[in-house]
């Protein structure tokens, strides 16, 4: 067989009359076959000079023909241009063409006006696909690399989803995020639209609907605790004044990576009054899978059929790992039945002693026995925890059992309001709701209230409680947007040694009462501007003054 390729630009008269002489050959001759490429004036210079430099040819002029080698493999072999191949055609075939110049520019013309509609036509059909914008930060580590196939096919946001997937790096050009840029491309999966990988976090973050974040560090020995939570901390307020300035009113924000998780969200929302305070949460379901196991290991089930186990607190510190209300599926016991039917873990487990002594014990020293055995960090036990958690906020959650989230406190449960505090949640679709109406004993609460006192103290270290009651002055109607409490502007003095005092009244934080109860948290929920205005009376503590 021979298979002929012929390009040239739309509106090239020499193009036409190659064209015409080759559906001629196409039409009589039953192994002759053609390959038409056709670009625009602007498109053709550069184009034909990639292809020649590519192959090793010396070419200048529209059209180009060449013939593939397609039974013999190999670059293909160069004919030349419009009277190359009219040569060609009547030597080998002894058909030629005696199409007139004035033809020859009509359907040039007629090549033209039909490159130009099929260039609308798939523009148009591209402005009807709205990609969901996604980004992963931190996205060089491993846990990462597990996320990307999860993301891409479908299963997080939605089978009909198109997404366009960034990867925030810090350095682009490194071998790892190389390799994963080949794989997502080998992955072909139709809905991953576009991947991205940047070093730029206005880049990653303009027009964001959905972020990960896989940031923070976890504290080193020599390091001491006050700064590590202001390392962690100066870090997630960045990012949320970009997030605040450029993403997506409804993004949606998990928090997911190491250090601080609870602090790590905090400090975000401080800088983000844009965001709605309900789209910013932090993963605790890693914690939750945990303690779901090691129940299922005792029981010998799947820890999947593990359900309404809940982790309270805070997800990086101190945690309250409640059975209460948990209860398990497809339990090999005296009673079975379909697979709704479950019985109390407490009851099936029926051993008071190790539900309070190793089962805590197991989930305390997990995570370095785990890296002890397979010689690395757990990552695809945590990526998978962050899909999770993804899929369930998009599609909610399985037959409505209670999750685990970081989420902002809004006094439930006696609890202090404007902390992050990890608590039962059903997700709905695109939106989920802190449950209100669970039983807790005396001790646990005592528990409760001690944890929140651990996150005010890690709060203290970035809003020192000598600013945080200290009233806001009551601010100047100057008509620019109102920020946490106080009036900024974009020509706001800076923060300097000259002048401390302007700097602690400027600083200075809102005693903020969000102790009202909220019976659901919807996606309905009315976001923040982006001019600075809130949907609700809310406030945000006022930055606090750095101390680097």
């Amino acid at each position: 067989m021979a298979k002929f390729v012929i390009a040239g630009h739309a509106d090239c008269p020499y193009y036409a009359k190659t064209e015409l002489l080759a559906d001629n050959l196409q039409t009589n001759l039953a192994d002759f076959k053609i390959h038409k490429i056709v670009k625009t004036s602007g498109e053709w210079e550069e184009w034909l000079n990639t292809t020649c430099s590519k192959n090793g040819w010396c070419h200048k002029k529209s059209p180009i023909v060449w013939r593939e080698l397609i039974d013999r493999g190999g670059k293909g072999v160069l004919i030349g241009g419009c009277n190359e191949f009219q040569e060609y055609a009547h030597g080998y075939y002894g058909i030629k063409s005696d199409m007139k110049s004035l033809d020859m520019n009509k359907v040039s013309e007629e090549n033209l006006c039909t490159k130009i509609t099929t260039i609308q036509e798939d523009e148009y059909l591209k402005s009807l696909s709205n990609p969901l914008k996604v980004c992963i930060t931190n996205a060089s580590k491993p846990m990462a690399y597990y996320m990307v196939y999860e993301i891409a096919r479908g299963d997080v946001f939605g089978t009909t989803t198109e997404i366009n997937l960034t990867l925030l790096v810090d350095d682009k050009d490194s071998g790892a995020i190389k390799g994963l840029e080949m794989e997502a491309q080998d992955l072909a999966c139709t809905l991953l639209r576009k991947l991205t990988i940047t070093s730029d976090v206005k880049e990653a973050f303009d027009g964001v609907s959905a972020v990960v974040f896989l940031d923070g560090s976890s504290l080193k020995p020599e390091e001491s605790r006050e700064d590590w939570l202001k390392l962690n901390g100066n870090l997630f307020r960045e990012y949320g004044r970009t997030l605040n300035a450029i993403a997506a009113n409804d993004v949606k924000v998990l928090i997911a990576g190491d250090g601080p998780l609870n602090f790590n969200a905090y400090m975000l929302g401080t800088t983000a009054p844009a965001v709605a305070r309900q789209n910013i949460v932090a993963m605790a379901r890693l914690l939750e899978n945990r303690a779901k196991a090691a129940i299922a290991r005792k029981l010998n089930v799947n820890s999947a059929f593990v359900v309404d186990l809940i982790t309270w607190g805070n997800i990086s510190g101190t945690s309250l790992t409640d059975v209460n209300k948990a209860s398990v599926h497809q339990y090999d016991g005296a009673i079975v039945g379909p697979d709704w039917y479950s019985r109390p873990v407490k009851e099936m487990v029926h051993d008071d002693k190790w539900l309070s002594t190793e089962f805590f014990d197991s989930i305390k020293n997990h995570e370095s026995t785990l890296t002890k055995t397979i010689g690395h960090c757990a990552m695809l036990s945590a990526a998978s925890a962050v899909i999770g958690v993804l899929r369930d906020w998009w599609n909610g959650s399985e037959n409505g059992t209670m999750l685990s989230l970081g989420v902002f406190s809004e006094g439930w449960y006696d609890l202090p309001s404007d902390i992050i505090f990890s608590l039962p949640v059903k997700f709905h679709k695109g939106s989920y709701e802190v449950v209100q109406d669970l039983d807790i004993n005396d001790d646990d609460k005592r528990t409760l209230e001690s944890i929140a006192k651990e996150l005010i103290s890690e709060k203290e270290v970035i809003f020192p409680p000598s600013h945080t009651n200290t009233p806001a002055p009551s601010p100047v109607n100057t008509g620019e947007p109102q920020v946490f409490g106080t009036t900024e502007t974009s020509e706001s003095k800076p923060v300097t040694e000259e002048n401390p005092e302007s700097v602690a009244a400027e600083t200075a934080d809102v005693n903020i009462d969000r102790t009202g109860p909220l019976s659901r948290i919807v996606e309905e929920a009315e976001p923040d501007s982006k001019d600075g205005t809130k949907a609700n009376s809310e406030k945000l503590p006022t930055e606090p003054i750095s101390e680097d």
